[in-house]
């Protein structure tokens, strides 16, 4: 069975989702486990990660 869930709390797709897809400006920057996301990014939490991702990111 697959769910799609839009969300913008990260605390909540860590916690609802097996796999995640990250879009940007409707593209895909990233798709697989809220773990591989942050393997893949330089970050060491998710929500960091998310924004990593998105350029939208602390400057």
């Amino acid at each position: 069975m697959t769910i799609l869930l839009t969300s913008h709390f990260m605390d909540e797709v860590e916690v609802l989702c097996d796999e995640i897809c990250i879009l940007k400006h409707g593209k895909t920057v990233f798709q697989g486990t809220v773990r591989e996301a942050i393997a893949k990014s330089p970050c060491e939490k998710f929500e960091d990660a998310y924004l990593w991702y998105t350029d939208e990111e602390e400057q």
